[in-house]
C-alpha cells in the first residue's frame, strides 16, 4: 500500500526498533491501537499534536517526518 503524500515517517519501523508492538506503542503515545495501525498503514495522517506527541515518545526530529525519499 503506498504511503499519503505529506508528514511521512515510518512508525513501525521505529516502534520495532524500541522492540514495542502496537498495544505498547499506542499506550506511550496515547492513541488507540487500531488509530496506531490505520496510520502505520497509511489510512490516516499526522495532526500537529501527534506529530509533537511521536517527536516526544520516540525521540525524533520534525524534519524527519518530511525526509521521505519519494523515489521509493
Amino acid at each position: 500500500m503506498q504511503k499519503k503524500k505529506g508528514p511521512w515517517i515510518d512508525l513501525e519501523k521505529l516502534r520495532n526498533e524500541k522492540g514495542w508492538n502496537q498495544t505498547v506503542a499506542a499506550e506511550k503515545l496515547k492513541f488507540s491501537r487500531s488509530y496506531l495501525s490505520s496510520i502505520e498503514y497509511g489510512r490516516r495522517g499526522f495532526s500537529i499534536k501527534m506529530i509533537e506527541k511521536i517527536i516526544e515518545v520516540f525521540d525524533v526530529k520534525y524534519e524527519d517526518f518530511y525526509s521521505k525519499d519519494d523515489s521509493e
